[in-house]
C-alpha cells in the first residue's frame, strides 16, 4: 500500500528564485515542426542560443484526492525581490519558458508523472507592479481562449500606460496541456513577450488527480473509474483525464420558449398543443386554448393576459405579415426557488416597474436580474429574514456591494405563515450603471434567485438560474421556440458550435454541441469535482505538489531612432478548429471499420483578423497584416494524429503539428499513452535555422484540419491554435 507521506514529501511554500545564464534547459532539448533544413540546426537551448538568464517560480501547493479536479485561480506568488528590484520601472523580455509539475523535496525537485497528475491545461500570468488581474466574462473568442473557453476568465485591469509602452501583464498558454513539458515555448532572436516592472506570478491550472493510491510501481495502473469512462480495459492512460460526467453530476434540459412584443419569431411554435405547453412553461397553465386562422394577427403562438389575470393561448395557423405588438403594459410571472412577478407599465411617465417577490420567511432570499450566474455580477434585490429590502451589485461568487441610495420603494411587506411577500416599485431606468434598467420591449428577462439558511445575507442554501417571460396585457405577445437548453449542476450549458463554413461540429452532430448528448468534457470538470460515481467512495489520502515555471529573459532596450527596440512584442493569436465549443467528442468508429481507417476529421475556416482579437477601435492593429512567428496546436493524447493550418487562398501548408506519443523508454517526460510534446512551428532568421516569418494579410482565408484516431471514443478533445506574432 502506498503511504501518502511519499507523495506529500516536504512540500515547500510557493516561491521564486533566479540565476544567471547557464547552459542546459530545465526540461532538456526541444524540437520544432518546421526546421529550415539549410545546414543550420535550430538550437533550443535558451542560454547558448540567446544568452538568456532565467528565474524559477513555483505555484502554491496543489492538494487533491484521487479523481479530484483542481481548476481555479491560485493566490499570486511574489517574484524574487532581486528580480523585482532589477526590473522596477523597466521592461523585461521573456524569450521563452519551461514548465513541469514537481514534488519539492530536500533532495531537489522530483517530476510528477502525468499518470499521477494530469495537466489538462494552465493559464499563467506575469503581472506588473502597476496592474492586477480581474475576472470578466465573454464568449470563447472574445476571451481569445483564456480559461479554455470558459465564459468567466481573468484579464488585466486597466492601468496607466508605462513609459516603454509595453504590457503590464503577460499571458502564457502555449502548448499548455499534457504536452506542456516537452513542447517548446520559446521565440527567435529579437522577439519576446514584454512585461513592464514584473512583480508577481498568477496561475490558473486545471489538474486531474489520476494516481492509484494502492499502486506505486512504474507506469499507469487503472483504479476506480466511473461508468461513463471511455478508457478501454488495459489502457495506458486514465479515463478520468477526459472528464466523464458521473452520477454526481445533475444534468437537466428542456426546450425553452420566450415571448416577444416586437418583430416575429425566428423559430415558430408548431402547434396549439405546443403553444399550450410553451405558455405553461413560461407563466402558468392557460385558462383557454383556441386555434384560429386570422390574417390580422401574427402567425403562430400568441399569449394574451385576460382582464381577470389569467393567460389565454391562441394559435394562429394563418401565415401573415403582422408583427408582434404590445399594449403599453407587459407582465411576467414565474415560480422558481422564489416566486417573481414583474409588471412594466409604459403608460406612466418614465415607466413604472412593480416587482413582487415571494420567498421563505425568517431567512434571506433574493433575485438578480439579467443574469444566469453570480459571475454576471447582476443588480440584485435582497430581502432579509426580518423583511428589510436592500439592493446590491453582486460580485463573482461574493456578496458584492450594497447600492445606495436604494431605488425601490416598498409598497407592501406581508407574512402569511412560512411565506413572506414584498411588493416594490421603481422607475424603468436605473439610477446608476449598477442598477438594472428595465426595457418593456425585452420579451425574456433571465435572472438568478436564491435563499439562505440565516436571516442575514450569507452563503446560499439553494440557488438556480431561471427566466421571466413578459406578456402583453392587451396586445399581441408572441411565444417563440428558443431551442433546447439546460444546466449542468445548476450552471447553464453554453456550448456554441459554429455552423459551416466556420466549423463542422454542428453538421457532424457532434455530441458536445447538445446537452442531451453531452456525457463528458470540461463542463463536468469544475473545480473540486470528484470524477467518481455517487456510489464510489472517495479515498481520504491526498497528494500535494507544485507546478514549476522557468522563465528565460533578456534585458529590453526601447527604440532610439534610427536604432529599433531590442525586441518586438509578440501578440497572441488564437482560433479553435472546434469553433466555438472549446472542446469536442472523438466519436468511436463503427466496429466494422479497419483500424487504419478509424480517423475522425474536423475542420474550420476563418480569416486572419478573426484570430487577432483586435477591435475596430484599435489603430495599432486593426486592418494590419501579421507576421506569424510561433504556432502551437493544442490537442489531447492519445488520439490526436495531426493538426494542420493552411492558407486557403493559396493552398500553402503553413504549419503541421505531429504530436510525439510517449514510449516509456526515456528517463522522464515519456509516459506511455501520453504526449511527451507537440513540436510547434517557429519562424525567424536563417542564422538560427528557421524559415522566415510567415506574412499573412488581414483578410487571408485560413483552413484548419484536425485528425484523430477514433478506434476508441474520447470526450473533451481540443484542436485550438495558440500562436504568437507581430502586426506589420
Amino acid at each position: 500500500m502506498v503511504t501518502m507521506a511519499l507523495a506529500i514529501v516536504a512540500v515547500l511554500a510557493a516561491s521564486a528564485a533566479w540565476g544567471a545564464a547557464a547552459p542546459g534547459n530545465m526540461n532538456g532539448l526541444y524540437t520544432i515542426a518546421n526546421p529550415a533544413g539549410q545546414g543550420v540546426e535550430f538550437n533550443s537551448e535558451y542560454a547558448t542560443r540567446l544568452g538568456a538568464e532565467f528565474f524559477d517560480v513555483y505555484s502554491m501547493p496543489i492538494e487533491s484526492h484521487y479523481a479530484q479536479v483542481y481548476w481555479t485561480m491560485m493566490d499570486p506568488v511574489p517574484l524574487d525581490p532581486a528580480i523585482v528590484a532589477r526590473f522596477a520601472n523597466k521592461t523585461m523580455a521573456i524569450v521563452g519558458y519551461e514548465v513541469d509539475q514537481v514534488f519539492r523535496t530536500p533532495d531537489g525537485d522530483k517530476s510528477v508523472p502525468l499518470y499521477w497528475a494530469y495537466n489538462h491545461h494552465y493559464e499563467a500570468y506575469l503581472v506588473g507592479a502597476n496592474s492586477k488581474l480581474q475576472q470578466v466574462t465573454g464568449n470563447a473568442m472574445d476571451n481569445m481562449g483564456r480559461n479554455h473557453g470558459a465564459t468567466t476568465f481573468w484579464a488585466p485591469a486597466p492601468s496607466l500606460r508605462n513609459p516603454d509602452g509595453t504590457p503590464d501583464v503577460q499571458y502564457f498558454s502555449e502548448g499548455n496541456g499534457g504536452e506542456f513539458r516537452k513542447s517548446l515555448h520559446g521565440y527567435p532572436q529579437g522577439f519576446a513577450q514584454l512585461v513592464y516592472s514584473p512583480s508577481h506570478f498568477n496561475l490558473q491550472p486545471m489538474q486531474i488527480d489520476t494516481r492509484n493510491r494502492d499502486y506505486d510501481g512504474p507506469g499507469y495502473k487503472a483504479w476506480t473509474l466511473p461508468a461513463e469512462s471511455l478508457a478501454p480495459q488495459g489502457a495506458s492512460y486514465s479515463g478520468l483525464l477526459e472528464c466523464p460526467c458521473t452520477t454526481r453530476i445533475v444534468k437537466k434540459w428542456n426546450t425553452t420558449y420566450a415571448t416577444t412584443a416586437s418583430g416575429t419569431c425566428a423559430t415558430a411554435v408548431a402547434s396549439l398543443d405546443e403553444c399550450v405547453q410553451a405558455i405553461a412553461s413560461l407563466a402558468t397553465k392557460p385558462s383557454s386554448a383556441t386555434q384560429i386562422s386570422n390574417f390580422s394577427l401574427p402567425t403562430g403562438c400568441l399569449m394574451a393576459a385576460e382582464p381577470d389575470g389569467s393567460i389565454a393561448a391562441v394559435f394562429n395557423t394563418r401565415v401573415t405579415p403582422v408583427d408582434c405588438g404590445a399594449s403599453g403594459k407587459v407582465i411576467g410571472h414565474t415560480v422558481s426557488l422564489v416566486n417573481l412577478t414583474v409588471l412594466l407599465d409604459s403608460t406612466v411617465q418614465g415607466g413604472a416597474v412593480q416587482i413582487t417577490i415571494t420567498g421563505p420567511n425568517g431567512v434571506w432570499f433574493g433575485v438578480g436580474f439579467n443574469a444566469q450566474a453570480m459571475a454576471d455580477q447582476p443588480y440584485t434585490i435582497i430581502v432579509d429574514g426580518a423583511g428589510n429590502v436592500t439592493e446590491r451589485k453582486l460580485g463573482d461568487h461574493d456578496s458584492g456591494v450594497q447600492l445606495s441610495p436604494r431605488q425601490v420603494t416598498v409598497v407592501s411587506n406581508t407574512v402569511a405563515g412560512p411565506v413572506r411577500t414584498v411588493v416594490l416599485r421603481r422607475a424603468f431606468k436605473g439610477i446608476s450603471p449598477s442598477h438594472y434598467t428595465f426595457d418593456p420591449s425585452v420579451g425574456t428577462i433571465p435572472f438568478i434567485n436564491a435563499y439562505g439558511s440565516t436571516p442575514t445575507l450569507s452563503f446560499h442554501k439553494a440557488r438556480t438560474a431561471a427566466s421571466l417571460s413578459m406578456a402583453s396585457t392587451g396586445g399581441n405577445t408572441c411565444v417563440c421556440n428558443m431551442g433546447t437548453h439546460g444546466t449542468i449542476n445548476g450552471l447553464p450549458f453554453e456550448h456554441t458550435c459554429a455552423s459551416e463554413p466556420t466549423g463542422d461540429l454542428l453538421q457532424q452532430k457532434n455530441p458536445t454541441c447538445f446537452i442531451q448528448t453531452y456525457v463528458g468534457g470540461q463542463l463536468c470538470c469544475k473545480h473540486g469535482t470528484i470524477l467518481l460515481d455517487a456510489d464510489q467512495p472517495v479515498d481520504n489520502r491526498t497528494m500535494q505538489y507544485n507546478l514549476k515555471f522557468r522563465f528565460w529573459f533578456q534585458e529590453y532596450t526601447r527604440a532610439a531612432p534610427p536604432k529599433p527596440a531590442s525586441h518586438q512584442d509578440l501578440q497572441r493569436f488564437y482560433f479553435q478548429t472546434e469553433a466555438y465549443a472549446s472542446e469536442y467528442d472523438i466519436v468511436q468508429c463503427p466496429a466494422s471499420t479497419s483500424r487504419q481507417d478509424c480517423v475522425q476529421e474536423i475542420s474550420a475556416r476563418f480569416q486572419v483578423h478573426q484570430m487577432t482579437g483586435c477591435k475596430a477601435t484599435d489603430p495599432t492593429c486593426y486592418g494590419r497584416d501579421v507576421n506569424l512567428i510561433y504556432a502551437g496546436g493544442h490537442c489531447h493524447a492519445p488520439a490526436c494524429i495531426s493538426l494542420e493550418l493552411y492558407n486557403q487562398d493559396t493552398g500553402e501548408l503553413l504549419c503541421r503539428q505531429l504530436p510525439v506519443l510517449g514510449t516509456g523508454q526515456a528517463e522522464q517526460f515519456d509516459e506511455v499513452g501520453y504526449f511527451s510534446g507537440i513540436p510547434p512551428c517557429l519562424w525567424g532568421s536563417s542564422a538560427e535555422g528557421l524559415e522566415p516569418p510567415m506574412l499573412l494579410h488581414w483578410n487571408t482565408n485560413l483552413l484548419s484540419i484536425k485528425r484523430n484516431n477514433n478506434t476508441v471514443g474520447h470526450y473533451g478533445d481540443m484542436a485550438s491554435w495558440q500562436m504568437r506574432g507581430v502586426f506589420v
